[in-house]
């Protein structure tokens, strides 16, 4: 299932990163998540990667991303993403 603008507004500067971690109850399989950028946008480009899993005993599932803005100006974002099919 898909979802956008998930997670607080964050503002990245050029050069600068954010990590997030988002959880679900239970395990939704294989996840994806990217930034959701806002506008206005002063030349931000946002790259997201070290996307990762950690599985509790209990079930329940925590994914992980990294939002690096590549770009010359800042903005914020949020999450959007979804699962793999």
């Amino acid at each position: 299932m898909a979802f956008n603008n998930v997670g607080p507004l964050t503002f990245l500067a050029p050069g600068q990163t954010a990590f997030w971690s988002y959880t679900y109850g239970g395990d939704r399989g294989t996840q994806f998540a990217s930034a959701d950028v806002k506008t206005p946008n002063q030349g931000a480009v946002h790259l997201a990667d070290q996307q990762r899993k950690a599985k509790d005993n209990n079930g329940n599932a925590t994914y992980f991303v990294a939002i690096h803005n590549q770009g010359v100006g800042g903005c914020f974002h949020n999450l959007q993403g979804g699962g793999m099919s």
